[in-house]
């Protein structure tokens, strides 16, 4: 699990953003405040002392508040006398200044008040606050590590139990009475569900194999004994060949069903020889062609052999050959082989576009003018390659028909 992803993350994010909030939200009122103190208290400040100075019988140039410097028409500094009526802000000599510029019965004046001390301290009182702004971001992320480790730690060992293939143990929390317990009996009975269905499975396909060997065996070897004393009847020789190829192939796919019963894991590979076994499939299916203007042909630059089940690759490549012939009415059907795969290509009439999504699953036909499969060729062809860690897949032909290609590690 990616840590951005995980729901330790998502959580240490959501304390840091509340914090942030909350601390914007504080810090923005402190601005606000002290914004509405300058502007309300030394403003009315100035206003009063103007007042009083206007009110004054004598004019004097004395300030009516003694920590006010008043000024009056050509006592007022350089650098205000361009000022227009009203209070003003301004830098003088690296001193913060507010100045009111003022004018009555025909005078001009100007009350100077000197904010440097309340600027040192509104510097500080900033500071502060972006010191507390970070510090409360840094506890947010202290706290928001410390509550995320002990509340999702059960989840976290629920989730390692799970995704850890090799687990045998019982998962953590079944005994837990929150939504950890919860989650944990639901995910263990669903894993014994899974856990029982495929073993069924499993059972029920080896022991359908298992039974079906016996018949299989004596319908082979009658056909034999039937081979050899109708050698004079070579019209009942036909139909005894047949039953004897029928039979082998069923025998053929009640082996490759065994295989398939097994996990990968535990199927026994060996050397295969690719040459021979395309060789023996392509004359198992010769009189699929009979009636058809069709060429069966096989290309192979060189001599392949791969670690895999031989009944596994001889039925994927019965199959996706068997759908060629059945699907494709003249022209010519090749099989290449290379290093890498086994290409199975025809030149029939292709398939259609919304067939070709779903043209691996159970029960899916290439055309629904075809009634002789039953939908399951493809679908085990998928779960063959699957077995053996191969893989399928189609592409279309240009000039007609379809490509599939087996493809194996080199």
């Amino acid at each position: 699990m990616h840590p951005n992803n995980s729901l330790r993350g998502r959580m240490i994010a959501a304390y840091v953003l509340l914090a942030v909030v909350i601390g914007g939200v504080f810090a923005g009122s402190a601005f606000f405040v002290v914004a509405q103190i300058e502007n309300e208290l030394i403003d009315e400040r100035l206003a009063r002392a103007a007042e009083l100075w206007a009110a004054s019988p004598y004019r004097s140039v004395q300030p009516p508040i003694s920590d006010l410097s008043f000024f009056v028409d050509k006592r007022i500094p350089q650098a205000m006398q361009q000022l227009t009526l009203g209070t003003h802000e301004l830098r003088l000599q690296g001193r913060g200044l507010h100045v009111l510029i003022g004018a009555d019965s025909g005078q001009r004046y100007a009350i100077v008040d000197d904010q440097s001390d309340f600027e040192s301290i509104e510097s500080s009182s900033y500071i502060a606050l972006g010191i507390a702004f970070l510090g409360g971001i840094a506890l947010a992320v202290l706290i928001g590590r410390a509550s995320a480790s002990r509340v999702i730690l059960p989840l976290t060992n629920l989730a390692s139990a799970v995704q850890d293939e090799r687990q045998t143990e019982i998962l953590p929390g079944l005994d837990a009475t929150d939504e950890i317990g919860v989650l944990a009996r639901a995910i263990d009975d669903r894993t014994n569900q899974l856990s029982l269905a495929l073993q069924r499975e499993r059972w029920f396909t080896a022991d359908v194999s298992h039974e079906l060997r016996t018949p299989l065996t004596i319908m082979l070897g009658a056909a034999e004994v039937l081979t050899s004393r109708l050698r004079d009847r070579p019209d009942l020789l036909v139909m005894t060949e047949r039953i004897r190829r029928n039979a082998a192939d069923t025998a053929q796919q009640v082996g490759a069903l065994l295989q398939l019963a097994r996990a990968p894991e535990n199927t026994d590979r060996t050397l295969v020889a690719l040459r021979p076994l395309i060789e023996h499939e392509l004359e198992r299916c010769q009189p699929l062609l009979r009636g058809k203007n069709l060429t069966l042909k096989f290309a192979a630059a060189e001599d392949v052999s791969v670690q895999a089940v031989p009944e596994l690759v001889a039925i994927a490549l019965s199959n996706l050959i068997r759908n060629a012939c059945q699907h494709t009415e003249q022209g010519v059907i090749t099989v290449h082989l290379n290093a890498a795969q086994i290409v199975v290509e025809d030149s029939g009439t292709g398939l259609p576009e919304a067939v070709r999504a779903l043209l691996f699953d159970r029960f899916v036909r290439g055309s629904e003018a075809c009634s002789n499969g039953s939908g399951l060729g493809l679908s085990i062809v998928k779960r063959v390659t699957e077995h053996l860690g191969w893989t399928v897949r189609h592409d279309p032909v240009p000039s007609g028909g379809s490509r599939f290609t087996l493809q194996f590690p080199t």
